[in-house]
């Protein structure tokens, strides 16, 4: 009697046992279920980063001046507007992503900056032919004594001798273009073919934090 008894209770700790660790075994996976998931319907559509471009522009201007023996008198900062280069990222709802410079927002940029350098350029002429006592003229003929000693149009001048101001498309698109699927871990977001990234999000702003940099966009 006393026998049957034990087996009893060793039956009933077996299969108490059982329970626990199918118990276990059902709340692992459905966290796992959880925090894995092919996408987010709630990060979907269209995102936008802002690339700023000022301050490295305002530099290489800069430092162009001075090679150029052509003093620090004039800070290039002062005359540059802010530049900036949009990219575009697309998250759908199947999982995929897919991420692009806008081309055109970068030959903008790269337009107002010539003309930013240009200006710090024409200041500066003013400058020297002031401190020589002679007469500065008006903007068309400072234009003309500019064109004079380049022996070309600015424009032209500064599209063949000028100072890379800002980088290339090809060079933006080496880093932000690609395309393929994405998957949520919790609060990490994985790009096939990038780096995981921690994502913070709410229905207006998207921040990605990569090991070595932050990107924060808007949606679109």
């Amino acid at each position: 009697m006393g026998k049957e008894k034990k087996s009893r209770g060793h039956k009933l700790i077996v299969l108490l046992l059982l329970f626990v660790i199918l118990l276990l075994s059902a709340i692992a996976c459905a966290l796992s279920l959880r925090l894995y998931r092919r996408s987010d319907p709630t990060l979907a559509g269209h995102w936008q980063m802002e690339l700023v471009l000022t301050d490295s522009a305002s530099a290489r201007a800069n430092l162009w001046l001075r090679a150029a023996a052509l003093g620090d008198q004039v800070n290039a900062e002062a005359y540059m507007p802010k530049l900036s280069a949009r990219v575009d990222l697309r998250l759908g709802k199947d999982g995929s992503w897919s991420r692009h410079v806008d081309e055109a927002s970068l030959d903008d940029a790269r337009v107002r900056a010539e003309s930013a350098l240009g200006d710090a350029l024409r200041e500066l002429a003013r400058l020297r032919i002031g401190s020589a006592g002679r007469p500065v003229g008006s903007d068309t003929e400072l234009d003309t004594r500019l064109e004079q000693a380049a022996g070309m149009p600015l424009a032209r001048y500064f599209a063949e001798y000028g100072p890379k101001l800002l980088p290339t498309a090809d060079e933006l698109r080496a880093l932000y273009d690609g395309s393929g699927s994405y998957t949520i871990e919790g609060v990490h977001i994985r790009f096939e073919g990038l780096d995981g990234a921690r994502y913070l999000a709410d229905d207006a702003l998207l921040v990605l934090e990569f090991v070595d940099r932050t990107e924060v966009y808007r949606r679109a």
